[in-house]
């Protein structure tokens, strides 16, 4: 711990000499940068400065943890029910009562058995809390809400957290609808992750812009190893996942620039039209047998870190999967959408690729890889010090609670500074929905 703490305490100071100051990291959050500084205390695990770090980051770090503090006793005095299972901070654990889905094996399994009881459960539990933290990205969570509208004696107030929902067409697109309007006399708040999303929300599923919130996520990384891997290997490029990856354009791409890449897929998600792609490009491997911790590793040894996503989302999508190769000090390159623009910020922390072209992939891969020493240092040492401190998992959780906690008691003049939302509404949208 003690070399990890050094570690990160160099470049800390490393990135102070670059230039990389609290008020160039982000422009939308310029005026809260330093505030968001993580800190360590008994009730959130966070970053901490190193000791000899200046006098007005400690005190702004200072600050933040009287306010996750005082964030901990507000919610203290309340009962919260969640199905947000974020156990691996003490934050969260201590100021919430999370019920999980028991998804077991068989017949049972197979026939949604464990999903209706987990409905069943929540409807009996609501009444007996204040307020009740559901995850939005879970179709089961919606329907419960849903039945929980319909059911007069439930008083409770709402809360949908990670909302991140693509616009559909057909039954699908219209039950989820349904779903909402069937929720809305509960539901007095929705977090989806970013400001685009609370117009394109607001348009489409007909929510009240009084009711969206947007919080950014963050890294989720607590429990791995966090010490860089030796291991010796010819750089490459690394690339996986299934949400709305757009495949063919980047391996088009992946062609043409004759880089090594590397593509970390479950056998299940390999369709017949990428692995003819993966067969034409003898400079691409694909690899279905990594596990999870197998595929962070990879993302630890890879010099740049590639997210192809297809255009035209209404929805934030890989932000985890991003900040995690930031929080790695990763040269990220991704398709200029929803969930990237909230992070990356174009040549400073990382490269956006504005036209879903092979050409303009193949050109964005090759200039990320080919970077100079300095140049690249600069780049990773800034993605490094945004996904470690603006975007790290316990901050986020915090900032979660105490946005929640909005609908039970009025915003603390205290929180202002603190909360993301304010600033991320704020900010212009786009005129397009999603990558250019």
């Amino acid at each position: 711990m003690t070399s990890l703490l050094r570690k990160q305490g160099a470049l800390f100071h490393e990135s102070l000499e670059l230039g990389i100051r609290p008020e160039g990291i982000c422009r939308e959050q310029s005026a809260l940068f330093a505030t968001r500084l993580a800190c360590r205390s008994s009730a959130v695990p966070m970053m901490t400065a190193p000791h000899d770090a200046p006098t007005s980051v400690q005190s702004e770090l200072d600050a933040q943890r009287r306010w996750c503090e005082q964030v901990a006793a507000r919610a203290a005095k309340y009962r919260i029910l969640s199905t947000l299972p974020y156990t691996k901070v003490p934050f969260w654990v201590s100021a919430t009562h999370t019920v999980n889905l028991r998804r077991g094996q068989g017949w049972a399994s197979r026939r949604g058995i464990p999903e209706a009881l987990f409905v069943l459960k929540l409807l009996r539990h609501a009444n007996h809390h204040d307020i009740v933290l559901l995850t939005g990205g879970e179709r089961r969570d919606l329907v419960y809400a849903a039945i929980a509208g319909l059911c007069w004696w439930i008083r409770t107030p709402h809360v949908i957290v990670d909302a991140h929902w693509q616009q559909g067409t057909g039954l699908k697109h219209t039950l989820q609808k349904w779903l909402l309007r069937l929720s809305g006399r509960l539901v007095k708040q929705v977090q989806p992750h970013s400001a685009e999303e609370v117009q394109i929300y607001h348009r489409i599923f007909q929510l009240p812009l009084s009711k969206l919130a947007p919080i950014p996520w963050s890294t989720s990384l607590i429990g791995f190893d966090d010490v860089s891997p030796t291991d010796v290997e010819e750089p490459f490029v690394l690339t996986g996942g299934l949400s709305f990856r757009d495949y063919g354009v980047f391996l088009a791409a992946a062609k043409q620039s004759g880089l090594r890449i590397k593509i970390g897929l479950p056998k299940a998600g390999v369709t017949q039209q990428i692995q003819a792609l993966v067969d034409q490009c003898p400079n691409v491997s694909l690899h279905t047998a990594w596990s999870n911790a197998d595929y962070v590793r990879q993302m630890q040894l890879c010099r740049v870190f590639a997210m192809p996503i297809t255009q035209r989302l209404t929805r934030s999508t890989a932000d985890q999967t991003l900040l995690n190769a930031m929080h790695y000090g990763k040269v990220v390159v991704s398709t200029d959408s929803i969930g990237p623009r909230i992070y990356i910020r174009d040549g400073e922390n990382g490269y956006l690729v504005r036209e879903a072209t092979p050409q303009a992939w193949a050109r964005t891969l090759k200039h990320a890889f080919d970077l100079s020493a300095d140049a690249y240092a600069r780049v990773e040492r800034q993605a490094w010090y945004d996904a470690r401190v603006v975007f790290n998992e316990p901050l986020r959780l915090a900032r979660t609670l105490a946005l929640a906690l909005e609908v039970l008691s009025p915003r603390q003049p205290e929180d202002d500074r603190f909360h993301f939302s304010q600033q991320l509404s704020e900010s212009p949208v786009p005129d397009v929905i999603s990558g250019r």
